[in-house]
C-alpha cells in the first residue's frame, strides 16, 4: 500500500518584440552599388515555470516530500535591445566583401558585440569561391538565471571530510548542497570561419562544398558538487572553483555546505564539411524532375570541461559523424510528387537509420492546393538502445513512426 498525490507544473513563455530596419544605397563602386542595411530591435521576455506546493515541499531533513517530484520553480523577465548593420562592398563584378555587426544589450547580464566579414570571388562564370569569419554569443537562459534555490544531500567523495570522520580517504558521504542561480553567469562566446565553393559545371547540375570550424568558449555548464570539491582540493589539476560556486568547511576540514549550479567553464571545438548537389531535368511532356542531395560530415567534436578532461563526442551514442538527405520532386502538369530519404549515421552501438517521406500535391484550378503525404512511410523505429532513461535517443530520433497528413491551402 502507498500514498499517491497528483502534482502539476505550469510553464509559460511570452515574448513582445518591436523592430525596424532601413535599406539604402551608399555609393557606386567598381562592381556596382554599395548597399547597406541598418536595423534596431527591442524585446521583452517573460518566463514562468511553476511547480505546485507538493512538488516543492521538503521534510524536516530537507528531503522531497513526494519522492521523484522535487520541483525547482523558476521565473523572471528581461528586456533586450539590439542594433545591427550589414554593408556590401562590390569592388569588382566578381569580387565583393560584406561587413556585418550586431550589438545586443540584456538587462540581466550585460552586452555583447558580434562582428562578421564575408568574401566572395567568382574567377569563372561557373565557379564561385567564398569565405567568412565571425564571432557570436549565446545568452544564458532565463530559467537558469532565475532558478529558485533547491536543497539536496549529494553523495560525494571528499578526502578531507573522510579524514575528519576517521574514515578511509575513499569513503562516500552525503553533503548539504544548495543549487542556485549564479549571479556571475555570462554568455558563451564563439568564433567561426568557413571556406567553400559553388560550381555549376553543367546546365542541369550545380555543386557546393563548405568547410567550417567553430569554437565556443565559456560554455554554460552545470557544475557538480564533486567538481567543486576536486577544484577545492587540487586547483592545479582541476582549475579554480568557478565564480558564483563555493564550498564551506568546518574547522576540522569537513564540508559544511556546497553552493552549486551553472557557471561558465570549458570549451567546445568542432569542424566539418557540408556538401550539396542539385540536379534539374526537363523531361518534356513527362514534366520536370528535381533532386537535391545533402551530406554533412563532422570531422571532430571535442569538449574540454575545464577540469582537465577532453572528450571526443563523435561516434558515441547520440553523436553521429554524418547525416544525409535526398529530396526528389517530379512535376507534371498540376501534380507534384515528392519522395525524400533521410539518413542518420551510426553512433556508438546504434547503426545507420534511414526513413522515407512521400507526398502528392495537386494545384487546383480555383487557386487551391491539396497535399496528402506521410513521413516515415515505412513506420521504422530506431534500434532499442536505452538513452537518458528512454528506449532510444529521443533528441536524435522521433517516436512518431508513420505520420500521415492532409493539407489544404487557398490563395486569394
Amino acid at each position: 500500500a502507498g500514498i499517491q498525490a497528483t502534482i502539476n507544473r505550469e510553464s509559460r513563455w511570452q515574448t513582445d518584440e518591436i523592430y525596424g530596419l532601413v535599406n539604402f544605397d551608399v555609393f557606386e563602386m567598381g562592381g556596382g552599388t554599395s548597399n547597406a542595411v541598418f536595423g534596431m530591435e527591442y524585446r521583452e521576455d517573460t518566463f514562468v515555470d511553476q511547480y505546485d506546493s507538493l512538488s516543492e515541499a521538503r521534510d524536516e531533513f530537507g528531503n522531497p516530500a513526494i519522492i521523484g517530484s522535487a520541483g525547482n520553480s523558476s521565473g523572471g523577465s528581461r528586456d533586450a535591445k539590439a542594433a545591427y548593420f550589414e554593408w556590401l562592398l562590390p569592388f569588382t563584378s566578381n569580387f565583393d566583401i560584406t561587413l556585418a555587426g550586431r550589438w545586443d544589450s540584456y538587462s540581466d547580464y550585460g552586452n555583447d558585440f558580434s562582428p562578421k566579414i564575408a568574401m566572395r570571388w567568382q574567377p569563372l562564370d561557373t565557379l564561385t569561391l567564398r569565405a567568412s569569419y565571425g564571432e557570436g554569443f549565446r545568452a544564458p537562459g532565463l530559467d537558469i538565471l532565475n532558478a529558485k534555490t533547491s536543497f539536496s544531500a549529494e553523495p560525494v567523495n571528499d578526502a578531507a571530510s573522510c579524514a575528519a570522520l576517521g574514515e578511509p580517504s575513499t569513503c562516500q558521504l552525503q553533503v548539504d548542497t544548495y543549487f542556485q542561480a549564479n549571479p556571475n553567469l555570462a554568455s558563451e562566446q564563439s568564433t567561426q570561419f568557413s571556406v567553400g565553393a559553388v560550381w555549376d559545371p553543367l546546365e542541369w547540375l550545380d555543386l557546393s562544398v563548405d568547410y567550417y570550424n567553430i569554437e565556443i568558449e565559456n560554455t554554460i555548464s552545470q557544475i557538480t558538487p564533486q567538481a567543486i570539491i576536486n577544484s577545492d582540493l587540487d586547483p592545479d589539476t582541476y582549475g579554480p572553483i568557478p565564480p558564483g560556486m563555493s564550498i564551506t568547511r568546518r574547522p576540522n576540514g569537513a564540508i559544511d555546505e556546497i553552493i552549486a549550479g551553472y557557471a561558465n567553464q570549458g570549451t567546445l571545438e568542432t569542424d566539418g564539411i557540408d556538401f550539396r548537389a542539385n540536379t534539374s531535368f526537363d523531361l518534356g511532356k513527362y514534366g520536370e524532375l528535381r533532386n537535391q542531395l545533402t551530406i554533412s560530415y563532422i570531422n571532430s567534436y571535442d569538449v574540454d570541461d575545464g577540469l582537465g578532461n577532453i572528450t571526443e563526442f563523435l561516434d558515441i551514442n547520440g553523436y553521429p559523424d554524418r547525416r544525409g538527405s535526398l529530396y526528389n520532386t517530379w512535376t507534371i502538369g498540376d501534380f507534384t510528387a515528392g519522395w525524400n530519404i533521410n539518413y542518420i549515421g551510426a553512433n556508438g552501438p546504434v547503426g545507420g537509420y534511414a526513413t522515407n517521406d512521400v507526398q502528392l500535391t495537386w494545384n487546383a484550378p480555383w487557386k487551391g492546393t491539396i497535399t496528402v503525404g506521410a513521413t516515415n512511410v515505412g513506420d521504422r523505429y530506431p534500434e532499442l538502445t536505452p538513452f537518458d532513461g528512454r528506449p532510444w535517443n529521443f533528441y536524435l530520433y522521433d517516436a512518431y513512426g508513420r505520420t500521415t497528413y492532409f493539407r489544404y491551402t487557398q490563395t486569394f
